[in-house]
């Protein structure tokens, strides 16, 4: 196990990396090779984070050596692809929903394996199981949790500082972002349990009062899945927080990309 100031440092890196990307995607996604290097940044953070993940879950040369094999591996075939296609590169990207999405899952999926890395190295494999366990713990753990609210809170914040306005999707993602502050299932005692199911509850009903069509749903969504959490199935809570930050991303790049092409417009 690693020592946790250790580990805080090393969130805080990867914090700052994929706010940097975020921040990257927002301001200045124009091209086809400004798209191939959020990919690409994405892509190999995620790659490395498995890399971790393998060599954690069984310390060893050869687990070493294939966590090394995987990101070298993997960055010369992406790097190949982007030379043979380079010139091409060049061209305006139009960001469409599918690209939005798949910026949106990326980013998702290293905030789920900086849970399961973290939470590898923090408590060892004996959380580690099976597979739902394995997606129980990386889904409910402050290393998901918290990252993951401190990077809504800064790409909501740019998101209003670049358009000078808040936007009326700002009071739809504030309930998911209160409840990513409270999750009930990163600790283990009932104080926090119960309080945090009864901040959450009015979050959800509030965000189902306020959003619309979509949001109404993932909220709804959301506090079917705080039910389980009494009978200790905390499974369905990830899952569903995972989906609703997908959605979440993908909306805040959607209005950026709404900004610039009026910013485009204004300017001809």
């Amino acid at each position: 196990m690693v020592s946790l100031l250790l580990l805080v440092f090393l969130a805080s890196v990867m914090v700052t990396a994929i706010i940097g990307t975020i921040y990257y995607i927002e301001n200045k996604l124009n091209t086809y090779i400004h798209l191939f290097f959020s990919y690409f940044i994405l892509i190999m953070m995620a790659l490395m984070l498995v890399g971790a993940i393998i060599y954690l879950y069984s310390p060893s040369n050869v687990t070493l050596g294939i966590a090394v094999a995987i990101n070298m591996i993997s960055m010369i075939i992406i790097l190949a692809f982007f030379f043979s296609v380079a010139e091409n590169l060049s061209k305006q990207v139009i960001l469409s929903s599918k690209i939005l999405y798949s910026l949106a899952s990326l980013l998702v999926l290293n905030e789920a394996l900086m849970g399961t890395t973290f939470s590898l190295a923090e408590f060892g494999k004996s959380y580690f199981s099976s597979i739902t366990e394995d997606m129980t713990t990386s889904l409910n753990s402050i290393w998901f949790f918290y990252p993951m609210m401190v990077e809504m809170l800064f790409t909501l914040v740019i998101g209003i500082v670049n358009s000078n306005q808040i936007g009326d999707y700002v009071y739809y993602v504030i309930p998911l972002i209160g409840i990513a502050a409270f999750p009930p299932t990163v600790l283990n005692f009932n104080v926090w349990i119960y309080s945090t199911l009864a901040i959450d509850i009015f979050l959800t009903i509030y965000g189902i009062m306020k959003s619309k069509l979509i949001w109404k749903i993932l909220y709804a969504i959301l506090i079917i899945t705080l039910i389980p959490i009494l009978f200790n199935i905390n499974i369905f809570f990830g899952l569903g927080i995972a989906i609703s930050m997908v959605y979440f991303y993908r909306v805040l790049f959607m209005e950026a990309r709404i900004r610039k092409e009026k910013e485009n417009s204004m300017n001809r």
